[in-house]
């Protein structure tokens, strides 16, 4: 039996980086940043008294770059060992401030070049200058040269066709800005022996103050704008430190904002949904890990225990930030649900701590006019309400005459909120049922004392599809009620689209219109315990009654918060001259 080696097909493993491992070609610019970086921190590891670590990149517009680091250097062993075998990795095994550990980096330059050269002279053995010149079809050679060259590395690379936009000093500018703005040492990139420009200096000059960090916020995340407030996260086990911005515009809850996670000072993912609570939407967040363990591609983290203790050590972070600014900031918190009120209360009716944290501050649509959370945990009576939008407007008026409070939960997550409410505080909240309605609109104990009234006030509104009904309801200050079914406000949004709409929807409007033939539409009751209402059953004119059913009508809607007009202000107001006319 004999023993055989594996053999790797290069062109099989470019293609696995550039199509399967890597998300961009672009990340070539990190991988040789990471090896630069790592470089320099062995060598500060290895030599004492090595103070001027940095990286250089020279760009030759869409032709060529040179990477050079002024780190440890490798030695022609080393060269074999770590930049020849794929999956090794000088950094695996050592100690805690080296990025790589997969040993596939350099082999990523393959994506978007057909050779590599790499020159090094090795702070073990600076007598000696060693060239790597790799080839796209697996093949290599290694020799000693004659050169000046300090000790450290130099990495030259020429374009392939179709990637000279990433061979341009702002684009490399702007791509190791990205990736490696938290490095702690300088990273310079010229082009034609022009000026240098640091590509990490802003977060590099952050004093630690509050407007030090915001901004760092602004570089790291690149924005115009301050953001809301920014604050401070640290990891009791040592997992994670960075800085959490709260955002000054809205967003959506199921929106993916772009944070900054860098390992080891590099950035490894912009996707927060591993480490993040996903209620810190209104977030973005800079953090900075030594421990946690990435993926392959160096684009995320590695599920393991780590991380699940790293996320709940940074959910507490988060949550006693908000629960301090409640305490002592409470209208920096207001602001904050001013932002993201819609969004934050999904999160509150499911989480507790975020509930009690938010719920003071998020405003109610009530009878009894709007009232914050807070409010609401404060009001002694009993809690009511409806998540029928139409039925508490038609109900609103009843209710504030008569004090009662109705809330309505008719928008997303209210009900919710509501309920947990009752739930948390062991509060008695009850949902609007019929008899309750019922039990507020009687017969009237005469009505014969107003049928010509009826009468008159039915043909008056029976063009506006709304029939009139007699009741006696508290309180009776209140003259009238309008309701409305679904269906109804339904029929009357074909009818107002019918008048507005051009010929060529006429006919489907019809056939929608068709199908609520029968729907009975509207009601306005007239509450015969209202002296206004008495004293028009009294009137003998008809056309006097049919004016003042029609202001009273449009006097309804108005009061009830109901959809008013063109239409029904042109009722108003022709009525109203009739009515001085009088």
């Amino acid at each position: 039996m004999s023993d055989y080696k594996f053999s790797v097909n290069l062109g099989g493993m470019i293609d696995i980086l550039s199509n399967h491992l890597y998300s961009t070609p672009k990340v070539f610019l990190r991988e040789l940043l990471q090896n630069g970086v790592d470089a320099v921190s062995m060598r500060k590891e290895l030599q004492q008294g090595f103070s001027d670590p940095q990286v250089n990149v020279t760009v030759r517009d869409r032709e060529s770059l040179t990477f050079t680091d002024n780190g440890s250097g490798l030695t022609e062993e080393e060269i074999h060992k770590f930049i020849s075998v794929i999956g090794e990795s000088s950094k695996r095994g050592a100690g805690g401030s080296f990025i790589g550990r997969f040993g596939i980096g350099l082999l990523s330059c393959f994506i978007v070049t057909d050779e590599i050269i790499l020159r090094s002279r090795s702070v073990k053995t600076p007598d000696l200058v060693h060239e790597w010149h790799g080839f796209s079809d697996g093949s290599y050679r290694v020799s000693r040269i004659d050169c000046e060259m300090d000790i450290g590395t130099e990495i030259f690379i020429k374009c392939c066709p179709g990637h000279e936009e990433l061979f341009t000093a702002g684009e490399v500018l702007k791509c190791l800005r990205y990736y490696g703005l938290a490095i702690p040492y300088p990273v310079f990139v010229g082009s034609g022996g022009g000026i240098k420009l640091m590509a990490n200096a802003e977060l590099l000059e952050n004093d630690g103050t509050r407007e030090g960090m915001l901004r760092a916020g602004k570089a790291v995340f690149g924005t115009d704008t301050d953001h809301l407030d920014c604050f401070r996260l640290e990891s009791g086990k040592g997992y994670f430190s960075g800085i959490a911005y709260i955002l000054p515009y809205t967003v959506s809850a199921a929106v993916k904002n772009r944070h900054r996670i860098y390992l080891k000072n590099m950035l490894l993912t912009e996707d927060g949904s591993s480490l993040l609570p996903e209620w810190a939407f209104f977030m973005q967040c800079y953090i900075n890990t030594d421990i946690l363990r990435p993926t392959a591609s160096r684009e995320d983290f590695y599920k393991d225990e780590a991380l699940s203790e790293a996320r709940e050590e940074l959910t507490e972070c988060i949550s006693d930030y908000l629960e301090q600014t409640a305490l002592r900031h409470p209208e920096l918190l207001q602001k904050i649900v001013r932002l993201h009120g819609v969004a934050l209360r999904s999160v509150a009716a499911e989480n507790d701590k975020l509930f009690d944290i938010f719920m003071p501050y998020f405003d109610f649509e009530t009878s009894l006019g709007g009232l914050t959370g807070a409010q609401l945990r404060n009001y002694e009576g009993s809690l009511v309400y409806t998540p029928d939008i139409d039925i508490f407007r038609q109900l609103r008026p009843v209710f504030a005459e008569q004090g009662e409070l109705l809330i309505n939960v008719g928008y997303v997550h209210e009900k919710a909120l509501v309920e947990k409410l009752g739930a948390l505080d062991s509060r008695e909240v009850t949902a609007l049922d019929e008899n309750m309605v019922e039990g507020m609109l009687n017969d009237p104990s005469d009505p014969s004392a107003f049928e010509k009234m009826l009468k008159a006030f039915s043909a008056a509104l029976e063009e506006e599809g709304c029939r009139v009904q007699l009741k006696s309801f508290s309180p009776p200050q209140l003259a009238t009620l309008y309701s409305i079914s679904r269906d109804g406000m339904i029929k009357k949004d074909i009818e107002h689209s019918l008048s507005e709409s051009p010929e060529l929807f006429t006919d489907m409007l019809k056939a929608f219109e068709e199908e609520y033939k029968e729907v009975s539409g509207a009601v306005l009751y007239l509450n015969t315990e209202n002296e206004l209402i008495k004293k028009l059953s009294c009137e003998e004119s008809e056309e006097k009654l049919r004016t003042y059913g029609l202001i009273l009508y449009v006097q309804a809607l108005i009061s009830g918060s109901f959809p008013v007009g063109a239409r029904e202000l042109n009722i108003m107001n022709d009525n109203l001259i009739d009515l001085l006319m009088y």
